[in-house]
């Protein structure tokens, strides 16, 4: 099993692209990653666009290759680990260090990778990928209902979520 689950804040202060920031937690097996509260409460509020433009890109890589890393910006040195073997997706919560350059999804394996989370919590790729894209549709209709379409964060995620449902 894996399961998306985020809230959008509306309040959002950042004029340029409202829905932004909210809650973002993802489930595997009975892991759970992330935090889900009923009260708004900006301390504990990450960049929902950021997880769902991550979980895109590595289903993006995860179609050719069978290894990516998301960084966990929001964390000192977590990173969601994901290596796909045929039709099987094993994910792991690693902790390492942070490398310079090259954004929040890598293919470069962490030289200092310690499981000391949890491990290879498995899923099939097309529950995965059902999971990523449905969840990130809803997201999108979320943030087209408080934005322009013509806002260039609304476009890059659409314009990933079409080309993905076409991979």
């Amino acid at each position: 099993m894996f399961e998306i689950d985020f809230t959008v804040f509306e309040n959002d202060e950042s004029e340029n692209f409202v829905g932004e920031y909210g809650y973002f937690s993802f489930t595997i097996d009975n892991e759970k990653y992330g935090i889900m509260i009923e009260e708004e409460i900006d301390d504990f509020s990450v960049s929902v666009y950021d997880w769902f433009t991550s979980f895109l890109k590595s289903l993006e890589i995860l179609k050719k290759e069978d290894y990516v890393l998301i960084n966990d910006i929001e964390s000192f040195n977590t990173w969601i680990e994901m290596y796909r073997n045929d039709e099987i997706i094993s994910i792991s919560k690693v902790s390492g260090d942070k490398v310079e350059q090259g954004g929040w999804v890598r293919t470069e394996k962490l030289s200092d990778a310690n499981y000391k989370f949890w491990k290879d919590k498995k899923v099939l790729f097309s529950d995965f990928r059902a999971e990523i894209l449905e969840k990130s549709e809803k997201y999108l209709t979320d943030i087209i209902g408080l934005n322009s379409l013509q806002n260039s964060k609304v476009f890059e995620l659409s314009d990933l979520v079409t080309k993905l449902k076409l991979l």
